[in-house]
């Protein structure tokens, strides 16, 4: 029986509000199939139709891959599918019993592979069936999972000492609370990177005085990845066994090419369609296609395949009886079962070696990772991270070090009331408020001029950050070849168009996305200054343009798409979180009567927005549909003092 503490209660509650937001998972994917028809579906990117198996091809575990092909044209790249999505291949219904589910890998030209439990493989060995976007099961099981061990956790085992720390309100957040504490500490350390600067190093010695559990909040450019890094080092100079992880692959490849860079050997867990490339070569695919069981495993799912051929051309001759069919199916099953059994001897010796092993927080409660433990978890992101998912990792480890930033944005979170109810604060944030001590905060900043950071700084993060001395005077004009421009003399600039009369638009069901802003005459403007900058001599990739609405990146990208042939980067804000650029041009989108924002208020967005650019902000928007709210009337007056306001009308070719 489970003992109850504060801490099972509170997960409890929170597997509650997991189930809430898998059925609104479940809900929008059964919508999203019920409200269109199929063509409809394959128009908007969510759906094939017409798909045959080209190839098989062995994984480990007790799964198989499927090679699809596609008897449309360009049908595979338009489509929105990506990598790790789950989808469902179905051939009468998407509703029909015989549905299997499965997840995107490889996609390429008319190709995508799929993986699928083995038992249905030549389920599609005839072709002619469809393939729809599918709710995220598997994550949502992993997510059950996680809460489930967790509340049934000893309070005094590792997990259950997490559980309490994080959920329950106790006080052994962190062994090295307080900063004297700390900075002694860090004073006891050898850094390993000895370019590290004194609040670093003491979040550093932070992280590794977690008992069980310390936060390193890391604001934008302000190297919370280097100090993970050094943590890694220290933990393994220690003899530990370190699972990094994050919440999105991103992140972790990140973390994964940094560690590389310091010369420590990885082994990257995750489907290599959804790896970085630069990170691919430690990835356990990889080293199992490197390794001597790989050609033996090919060699017999091609003569699985072979089997499975000759069971097509004698079923189309009418000469395949149930006896022979069911002697062939067994065949070529026992082969592909050769295959992933001599794969997975291979992969666990693999995993059995690595010091450190890098996955997402969902992908921790992979096959591969069964039976396996380490002494500390590094988690970036985890302010991104629901709940039941950062559970993960930590069930895998003694003790944790959670980075990130609750300034950023917030895990998404589809249900509302679940998000509302606490579904979407994270442990991160908890435990921040409820012991100050348990995080250190890094405060000096190595990507913005200090005219880009201070409006942050002072809405986000108490005006504690400082720029470094190598950043604090970046100007755009001092890369090769940039002219500069009367007009556009700082760093931050503002193209207003209060009073233009710009009329903002709302995609409606046709166009694939649904309840999406747009606004021609912004994104007019916003190319206007991107060409601007092209014709001053800033490399297309040097600029990256962002907006909040999908709706507007798909009409900027449009427009953009000659220079986007050249590097220049058009993305969604959520989409380049993370990531950095010389020159950004924000295209806010909103332009009413009504002062009606939208998303825009949630601030923590448009902080991931104003904290992209190194050189140059550009921002594009309307002040009077902004000014009503107070995080924007501060932005503007912001701008009225370290920087260049100027009117559409001014602009006007």
């Amino acid at each position: 029986m489970t003992q109850r503490t504060a801490g099972t209660d509170a997960l409890e509650q929170l597997a509650r509000l997991w189930q809430q937001e898998a059925a609104a998972a479940r809900a929008r994917a059964e919508a999203e199939r019920a409200g269109r028809s199929l063509a409809e579906r394959v128009e908007a990117g969510v759906a094939l139709d017409q798909l045959a198996v080209a190839d098989l091809f062995a994984v480990p575990g007790p799964r198989i891959g499927l090679r699809l092909e596609s008897d449309r044209d360009g049908a595979v790249a338009a489509s929105r599918l990506r990598p790790g999505d789950p989808v469902l291949l179905w051939r009468r219904s998407p509703e029909e019993r015989e549905a299997v589910r499965g997840v995107v890998g490889r996609r390429g030209g008319r190709r995508l592979d799929v993986v699928v439990d083995e038992a249905f493989a030549d389920t599609f060995d005839a072709p002619g069936f469809r393939l729809d976007r599918d709710a995220p099961d598997v994550t949502v099981a992993r997510g059950a999972a996680a809460l489930r061990r967790a509340v049934e956790a000893r309070p005094g085992s590792a997990l259950g000492k997490m559980r309490e720390a994080l959920w329950g309100g106790g006080d052994g957040a962190a062994a090295s609370a307080g900063s004297g504490l700390s900075s002694s500490h860090a004073a006891a350390l050898s850094f390993r990177d000895v370019a590290l600067h004194p609040r670093q190093q003491r979040a550093v010695a932070h992280a590794l005085a977690a008992a069980p559990v310390a936060l390193v909040h890391g604001p934008p450019g302000t190297g919370k990845t280097r100090v993970l890094v050094e943590v890694v080092r220290q933990a393994l100079g220690r003899g530990e066994r370190v699972l990094c992880a994050a919440a999105s692959h991103a992140a972790v490849d990140h973390l994964v090419a940094k560690l590389g860079e310091a010369g420590v050997d990885v082994l990257r867990i995750g489907h290599p369609a959804r790896l970085d490339p630069g990170t691919v070569d430690c990835s356990l695919d990889a080293r199992l296609e490197a390794s001597a069981a790989a050609p033996m495993a090919a060699k017999w799912v091609a003569e699985a395949r072979k089997i499975f051929a000759k069971m097509d051309s004698k079923r189309a001759r009418g000469s395949l009886g149930r006896d022979e069919a069911r002697a062939m199916r067994t065949e070529a099953r026992g082969l592909l079962r050769d295959a992933r059994q001599q794969l997975a001897l291979h992969r666990d010796a693999l995993i059995e070696q690595a010091r450190v092993v890098a996955v997402t927080c969902a992908g921790a409660d992979a096959a591969e990772l069964d039976g396996q433990s380490f002494d500390l978890a590094v988690v970036d992101e985890a302010t991104q991270a629901v709940d039941p998912l950062l559970l993960v990792p930590l069930g895998l480890c003694a003790r944790a070090v959670l980075a990130g930033d609750p300034e950023q944005l917030p895990p998404t979170v589809l249900d509302h009331d679940a998000a509302r109810e606490g579904l979407g604060v994270t442990a991160f944030e908890r435990l921040a408020r409820r012991d100050a001590s348990a995080a250190v905060m890094l405060v000096r900043q190595h990507r913005m001029h200090e005219d880009l950071m201070a409006f942050p700084s002072a809405q986000s993060y108490g005006g504690q950050l400082e720029a470094d001395a190598a950043v604090a005077a970046w100007r755009i004009e001092a890369l090769p070849g940039v002219q500069s421009d009367p007009l556009r003399t700082a760093p931050l600039v503002l193209i207003d168009a209060a009073g233009a009369g710009w009329v903002e638009e709302r995609t409606t069901a046709a166009d694939g996305e649904r309840g999406s802003t747009f606004n021609p005459e912004a994104a007019v403007a916003t190319e206007r200054e991107v060409r601007a900058l092209l014709d001053r001599g800033v490399p297309a990739d040097a600029i990256a343009v962002l907006t909040p609405y999908d709706a507007q990146r798909r009409l900027l990208r449009q427009r953009l798409a000659g220079p986007m042939a050249d590097g220049l980067r058009v993305d969604s804000i959520d989409a380049f979180q993370g990531r950095e650029s010389p020159v950004v041009v924000l295209d806010l989108v909103r332009s009413n009567d009504a002062g009606e924002i939208g998303f825009l208020a949630e601030t923590r967005r448009m902080n991931v927005a104003l904290t992209r650019a190194q050189r140059l902000l550009v921002v594009v928007g309307d002040s009077a549909t902004l000014a009503a709210h107070p995080y924007y009337a501060a932005l503007l007056a912001a701008v009225e003092v370290r920087g260049d306001w100027l009117s559409v009308f001014a602009l006007t070719d």
